[in-house]
């Protein structure tokens, strides 16, 4: 009995020898579960003592648990290095170099950060709602030079204020004209970042206008993302040599559908028509045809247009304007789709059974000629019967298509997010005078379904034709973060819906189901919303990783090459395919680890930018609304307030615990909520409250509420 006990000890001896000996031979490195366990070369009934034996090594501090199931060697005292962004509700996250895990940091926590620097941050305290805490030691480097921001003046000297936190020690103008008075949105670059308790110096560069006048908002939102709308001359010489005769010449090496039933659905105010549909019926069923504009036969790699297609990498759009990835004499011209026009495109053919099962596919490229231009409302009027159209049968079989193709989704797994997004209508001076949520149509529904399907075709077809470890753009969705997953379950435990919450990690189908359990409460928009910020962020990259929120095996981006850069690319490796012509290995991946990273940092600039915009014309909105009544729904809590989010109009204000003068109400982080220390009152997420607008500032992007009852 000694003798075995003796042997079952050595066995653990040399097991956790074996399991530290894995990290100490790579002691930055996060290690999953799986590879540890891969790693041992353990046999099947001792996988369960791995499993133990790591959790014992964490509780003893050994090694640590970062991320889900990600372990590593501990750090030197809790230090992690990594880029600070920070939200305009004063707190934010470093997002680590490692990407292991966000770290909250709280405003009291930022020492002399701002949004962008890369910092030093050590850890703090315990693992709270928000996951790791931790406070920033010191910056390691700026995230700019340059600062966009509102003038103001302090003690006689004049200063700027820039969003979405200014620094406490505030920004001090040096070389400004004088007469330069308060209230103007300048251009500055720093001169002198100082100590800690004294203020930056930055030499003034240019004055954009005044900050009042709604005129300057776009401007203003150009300047501080160093967006350019026009484009340089050496990218307008090469545009000058495009023409409808190369179109016309290029037509006899194409695969003619120009007599096929085309055409696009659009948004009304919509000039690039990027995708056309075609559906057809045959003796075995139906040939399905998503036709995209082919951009790849004008915009050749590494010309001017090329690079500076490839640094803008989208199109950004605004209200008032925008910022095109391409001229536009190619992207509203001759690459559009435009009706009863030739044009060249890239093709992918499904052909189906009469239950819309894919039989075969063809991707390739074409010449068409788009027999229609609809609108969504078009499309929508006439599948609810309002209008007549010849091309009636072809849009009603597509409404079917894409109730078959949803239900597919569905029923895999596939997560369908119905959130709002605001739609201005604009008027005089930049001021909106109306917003209103936008509206989802079944015509809608076609659109998305037809590019979903081809996204995923192209993705699933094409790197099985290239040569066995060719590089592909992939579109990724990585499985939520565990600590984001907890925080979303604890709140449907806070709300008491009745919703039945899996243990553990939540698959795509759980909260697909979670979501449709909500699609008639009054939560359903609050739960979207928090759902969505659960989820991680999408991105580009050569490695097949799948795609969490579609439940796809593999996806890509091959619908929009006008306004996005990777399906560009993915174009160009269609044509390699089809014309047997592969791009040395070697230099086409370095031009894809290129064309991903810049595409993907670039996809970051232009939501922040196109957010900020709509931030700012919501603002505009209530300022001309002051003192009016509104109701809304809590849309966060914080220690020093609650957040709230206008059903009419989706835009949010803060009311301040300050001015909540029932009650002394203290913040339960356990619970989301405000709570009265006398009464016991509670505001939670989700609560349904009537607000009356008390003041709008825009210096720090805010608007501030207060309780009408």
């Amino acid at each position: 009995m000694i003798s075995r006990l003796l042997c079952i000890s050595m066995e653990k001896i040399k097991m956790r020898k074996k399991l530290l000996n894995i990290f100490n031979k790579l002691p930055e490195k996060l290690f999953r579960q799986k590879e540890i366990i891969h790693r041992m070369k353990v046999k099947q009934h001792e996988i369960g003592a791995v499993k133990i034996l790591l959790n014992a090594l964490v509780k003893s501090g050994e090694i640590t648990q970062i991320k889900g199931n990600r372990y590593t060697l501990p750090r030197e005292r809790n230090l992690f290095e990594g880029r600070l962004t920070v939200t305009q509700k004063g707190f934010g996250f470093v997002i680590t170099d490692d990407d292991s895990e966000d770290i909250f940091i709280g405003r009291r926590s930022m020492a002399d950060a701002i949004h962008g620097d890369r910092v030093q941050v050590k850890l703090k305290g315990k693992r709270g709602p928000q996951g790791l805490k931790g406070r920033i030691q010191k910056v390691l480097e700026r995230g700019s030079e340059q600062f966009i921001g509102v003038t103001y003046r302090y003690t006689g000297k004049l200063f700027m204020s820039i969003s979405p936190v200014n620094p406490g020690r505030g920004i001090r103008l040096i070389k400004a004209k004088k007469g330069l008075g308060e209230g103007q949105i300048v251009k500055a670059r720093v001169k002198d970042w100082g100590s800690p308790v004294e203020p930056i110096i930055a030499e003034l560069e240019t004055v954009i206008g005044n900050a009042e006048d709604p005129v300057n908002d776009m401007k203003m939102i150009l300047n501080k993302y160093d967006y350019l709308q026009e484009f340089p001359q050496k990218v307008m010489n090469e545009v000058k040599s495009f023409s409808q005769k190369l179109i016309d010449k290029e037509i006899p090496n194409r695969r003619d559908l120009r007599k096929w039933t085309s055409f696009t659905i659009d948004p009304v105010d919509a000039k690039d028509f990027d995708d056309a549909i075609s559906i057809k019926r045959n003796r075995n069923g139906y040939e399905l045809g998503v036709h995209i504009a082919d951009v790849s036969h004008f915009v050749e790699i590494n010309t001017f247009i090329d690079r500076e297609a490839l640094q803008r990498s989208t199109s950004v759009y605004f209200t008032e304007g925008v910022v095109h990835m391409l001229p536009e004499a190619l992207s509203a011209n001759l690459c559009s789709l435009k009706p009863n026009e030739d044009r060249l495109a890239v093709s992918a053919i499904m052909k189906m059974d009469k239950d819309f099962n894919i039989i075969e596919t063809d991707i390739l490229p074409t010449v068409i000629n788009s027999k229609a231009r609809f609108t969504y409302q078009d499309v929508q009027d006439i599948v609810e019967g309002k209008v007549d159209h010849k091309f009636k049968d072809d849009i009603l079989i597509l409404k079917r298509l894409a109730k078959r193709l949803f239900e597919n989704r569905s029923d895999a797994g596939s997560i369908d997010f119905d959130i709002p997004e605001p739609i201005f209508e604009m008027g005089e001076k930049g001021i909106p005078h109306e917003i209103r949520p936008s509206e989802r149509m079944e015509s809608h529904r076609i659109v998305e379904e037809c590019m979903l399907l081809a996204n995923r075709v192209v993705a699933a077809e094409i790197p099985k034709k290239l040569p066995k470890k060719y590089p592909f753009v992939y579109r990724v969705h990585a499985d939520p973060d565990q600590k984001d997953v907890v925080r979303f379950t604890d709140l449907l435990k806070v709300l008491r819906l009745g919703i039945q919450i899996p243990k553990g990690e939540l698959s795509p189908n759980d909260i697909k189901n979670i979501l449709k359990h909500v699609e008639d409460s009054p939560y359903r928009s609050l739960i979207e919303n928090v759902a969505l910020r659960t989820m991680s962020k999408a991105e580009y990259s050569m490695k097949n990783q799948g795609h969490f929120g579609l439940a796809f095996d593999s996806y890509t981006h091959f619908t929009s090459p006008i306004r996005r850069y990777p399906d560009l690319m993915v174009h160009r490796m269609i044509k390699m395919v089809c014309n047997q012509s592969i791009q040395q290995h070697g230099e086409w991946k370095d031009l894809m680890l290129k064309s991903i990273k810049i595409s993907n940092e670039v996809e970051l600039k232009a939501l922040s930018a196109e957010r900020e915009y709509i931030k700012m014309k919501q603002l505009r909105w209530l300022n001309e609304r002051i003192g009016d009544t509104f109701e809304g729904r809590i849309s966060g809590v914080v220690n020093f307030g609650i957040f709230i989010e206008l059903q009419s109009s989706l835009a949010e204000g803060l009311i301040h615990i300050d001015t909540m003068e029932d009650d002394d109400y203290a913040y339960d982080e356990d619970r989301y909520c405000l709570r009265g220390r006398k009464t016991g009152h509670e505001y939670s997420m989700g609560d349904k409250v009537g607000v009356k607008v008390l003041a709008v500032l825009f210096e720090k992007q805010r608007a501030n509420f207060i309780l009408e009852n």
